[in-house]
């Protein structure tokens, strides 16, 4: 492995392109969101691009976690702003603090810059996270025209329970972080507690990167007892039922975490025109770096319809 300077170390998450010319693609970017100044990648060129695409990352990494999929999502002749959200990567905030409410009003706020700056025709997408975030943002602002999540939830219906194996020591942490968080909202819990990200892959190659994204000196690799309790309780701006912007939910039917049944009960709830539900057959949580092409063969169709 060639030693990077650290500003270059997401390098180790490219596996096919040459990092460097994507580098050299990217434009950086802040904004403020409620007082914190948001860093943002911009995939953009010379071309009169007319769609945008919001992307949000997930647990604890950043969005050039994502970058070669960003980039090939790029190069099929969509603009990409990706953020690091409040508390992650480049991003202000305490490392790993934050609420879904700072969450739907940084997308907020990132929508209101694209809109401003390239027009109206934005999607967001998210993974993991990412993708619940794009849910709850699309039941908070009207604006955006498209959402794809990777991943879905509903936190305040218990989603936690059908997410995590709740077991051992963690069944008496989960009991007691309504009243811990009352006391010491700040306080963190180390994100392996609950999550083991050597299970989140299938391919030799991406396991091989568990170690270098569990090195990264960006990982936020604790969470806030505040960030924790937000995602045990946090409602939807407006019922599910109630959403009007297009959503697409995909999911690999092996992924550990998001169950196939889950999202289809989510998404048998959405009311919303154009919904559709694609799982990808042999696929782990990491479709988007395992399963690249063929995710796009998924969404990009369902995004030019309805973009």
């Amino acid at each position: 492995m060639v030693k990077l300077e650290y500003k270059d170390y997401w390098f180790n998450y490219v596996l096919e392109a040459d990092p460097q010319e994507i580098k050299n693609i990217i434009k950086e970017e802040y904004i403020t969101s409620d007082g914190l100044k948001i860093h943002m990648d911009i995939y953009d060129n010379e071309e009169s691009l007319d769609k945008t695409i919001i992307f949000i990352h997930g647990t604890s990494v950043y969005s050039r976690f994502y970058v070669e999929f960003l980039y090939n999502l790029f190069q099929k002749g969509f603009r990409i702003v990706a953020p690091d959200m409040i508390g992650h990567g480049l991003s202000e905030g305490k490392m790993g603090h934050f609420t879904m409410e700072n969450f739907t009003k940084t997308v907020y706020d990132v929508t209101s810059y694209v809109i401003e700056k390239f027009g109206e025709k934005v999607a967001v997408m998210g993974s993991s996270l990412g993708g619940i975030t794009t849910l709850y943002s699309a039941a908070y602002d009207s604006r955006i025209k498209a959402g794809i999540c990777h991943n879905a939830a509903i936190f305040n219906e218990e989603a936690y329970k059908k997410i995590l194996k709740i077991e051992g020591k963690l069944v008496d942490l989960v009991s007691k972080i309504p009243e811990l968080v009352k006391s010491a909202p700040k306080s963190g819990i180390s994100i392996y507690t609950y999550l083991d990200f050597y299970k989140l892959a299938k391919s030799e190659e991406l396991i091989k990167r568990i170690d270098l994204v569990m090195n990264d000196k960006l990982l936020a690799d604790k969470y806030t007892l505040t960030a924790i309790y937000t995602q045990m309780s946090a409602p939807l701006a407006k019922p599910i039922e109630s959403i009007e912007t297009p959503i697409m939910i995909i999911n690999g039917d092996e992924d550990v975490l998001f169950s196939v049944d889950y999202m289809q009960e989510i998404y048998d709830r959405l009311n919303c025109r154009e919904k559709r539900l694609e799982i990808l057959k042999n696929a782990s949580h990491l479709i988007l770096q395992e399963n690249t092409e063929e995710v796009m063969k998924r969404i990009i169709p369902w995004l030019e319809k309805v973009l």
